[in-house]
């Protein structure tokens, strides 16, 4: 089912240009950084290790900037990378993130935005908050062998339905990841039904 999700998203590649320029035209993404969402830059990576954490948006930006502190102690001359997907996160991060660490909108799961994204950037470790999994750009960055981590993981009973449908797409995903950590007992075993170990 993961090959027949990637075919579909570069069969939809072109539409996808069409309906973020309609959306930067309706004020819902930043036209001078629509790049990024094609998983180009005009930013240079920093040198030395380098955190991806991918966070949805605001809520789960603010629920990890204490995460955002402890890896920079941990990495002194490390930098943090943080995704999220929304302007309104964007805006929030640029007052809120400390020295070090960065923002950059995500890109779009389409492989080839997915492979600039991770060619550029090539993270050392990637951390996925909460519940928002873009499926090639999560698989891609487990084939590179960059360890994933799922933290704050959580999953409604409707998506848990949806994903239970799609079990093919999620299982092996999930699989993938080297540590998934989970806010409920309920989302534990959710998550375990579907695939994570």
């Amino acid at each position: 089912m993961l090959n027949l999700y990637r075919a579909a998203t570069i069969a939809a590649g072109p539409l996808a240009g069409v309906a973020l320029r309609r959306r930067a035209s309706r004020g819902k993404e930043d036209l001078s950084r629509l790049g990024e969402r094609f998983g180009r830059t005009s930013a240079s990576r920093p040198p030395g290790a380098l955190v991806w954490i991918h966070a949805a948006s605001v809520g789960e930006s603010l629920s990890v900037l204490p995460l955002v502190e402890r890896m920079l102690n941990a990495l002194p001359r490390g930098h943090v990378l943080l995704t999220t997907g929304t302007l309104s996160s964007a805006r929030l991060l640029k007052e809120r993130l400390p020295e070090r660490a960065f923002h950059q909108f995500v890109p779009i799961d389409r492989p080839d935005a997915v492979c600039r994204f991770l060619d550029h950037w090539q993270p050392e470790l990637a951390i996925w908050v909460e519940s928002e999994l873009w499926p090639n750009l999560l698989r891609d960055t487990q084939l590179r062998q960059i360890p994933t981590v799922l933290v704050q993981g959580r999953m409604s009973a409707k998506s848990y339905r949806y994903w239970r449908w799609a079990r093919g797409l999620i299982a092996p995903l999930l699989a993938g990841f080297d540590q998934v950590l989970v806010q409920t007992q309920a989302d534990a075993s959710r998550f375990r039904d579907l695939g994570a170990v």
